[in-house]
């Protein structure tokens, strides 16, 4: 059995186990280690209180594909402000990322957060992200040569999926939670076509191999690991982690 096929099958493995609700890893992945920024703790600091929740518009806009697509958008309290599109766990949707929005909004982002269609495949997810950083990026008050992408679980691999191929000419950074195995993104790299730029992988111990294979290829990038257990979205309740993420787009998505 080739290499490539061993990959395919584990990626489908994987699919199944993400529709079930497990974001874990699958398949060791040879890959250089990135350097971790923190080491495991059991009582890792907790993330501050999340600021007021702006007022978000519920709006519509076309994928890459031309499928509508539900979602929320809270504009910036300043214009010209730099705009992040946010993609979220494999279940639940745009209200998942509410603590997160408060943080960006007191920051001075504007944000969109959308419901993704249903698929544990990258690949079919794709055109929701496209479709909205070009719907951000038309946005009165939006800089347009100021985007982020951040992600979670399958969310994730699907923004990196993005900065390696569609996006890359359209967002400055991107932030990945958690990103499981994905065999998209295998056959990017088996192709020599994966080069994704100013990702930030966050990861906590168990799933730090899928974090650090995803390096594999990227430029500009780090990998940092939490300093507790926690998947995707729960990562951000950490206060490292949360400080890291903003830190990340403050440097990159300008």
């Amino acid at each position: 059995m080739t290499t490539q096929l061993l990959r395919r099958l584990t990626a489908l493995a994987l699919a199944t186990l993400a529709l079930a609700g497990c974001g874990d890893d699958g398949e060791d992945r040879e890959a250089p280690r990135a350097e971790a920024t923190a080491t495991a703790t059991a009582t890792p600091e907790p993330a501050p209180e999340a600021p007021p929740l702006p007022r978000a518009e519920n709006v519509r806009f076309r994928a890459a594909d031309g499928k509508r697509v539900r979602a929320q958008y809270a504009a910036a309290a300043e214009r010209g402000a730099p705009g992040v599109v946010l993609l979220h766990e494999i279940r639940g949707g745009p209200d998942q990322w509410d603590p997160l929005v408060a943080f960006l909004h007191d920051a001075g982002y504007a944000t969109l957060a959308y419901k993704s269609r249903a698929s544990a495949f990258e690949h079919d997810r794709l055109p929701d992200a496209i479709g909205a950083v070009r719907w951000l990026r038309d946005q009165p008050g939006v800089d347009r040569e100021r985007m982020a992408l951040v992600g979670a679980s399958i969310g994730a691999s699907t923004t990196v999926l993005a900065m390696a191929t569609d996006a890359r000419r359209l967002v400055d950074a991107a932030v990945a939670l958690s990103p499981p195995d994905s065999g998209d993104i295998w056959a990017l790299q088996d192709d020599d076509r994966y080069e994704p730029r100013n990702i930030l992988f966050v990861s906590d111990e168990r799933e730090a191999t899928s974090a650090e294979g995803m390096m594999d290829g990227a430029v500009d990038s780090e990998h940092i690991q939490s300093e507790g257990p926690g998947h995707g979205i729960a990562l951000l309740g950490e206060a490292g982690v949360l400080d890291a993420l903003l830190a990340w787009l403050d440097d990159h998505a300008e």
